[in-house]
């Protein structure tokens, strides 16, 4: 799943992608699991309080184990 540009899993605005500037793309614990979704800033409370939602932390993607370690910003070769 992407990470931005996603369409809000609440309003389904589909001029209005989320993005970073507007959204954020969210691990949300429900009574029926966890799930991803993609919400707008303005769409979070509406869509948990609809979903039963316990809660609503920002999604980290996690790295493969088969993947390489990006080099980090600013470090010296």
């Amino acid at each position: 799943m992407p990470t931005f540009g996603c369409i809000c899993n609440f309003c389904d605005d589909v001029s209005d992608l989320v993005t970073p500037c507007n959204g954020s793309t969210l691990l949300a614990q429900t009574a029926h699991g966890e799930i991803i979704v993609a919400l707008h800033t303005r769409c979070e409370e509406a869509w948990a309080d609809k979903h039963s939602c316990r809660t609503l932390v920002p999604f980290k993607k996690m790295r493969r184990p088969d993947q390489p370690v990006p080099p980090s910003h600013g470090a010296l070769h």
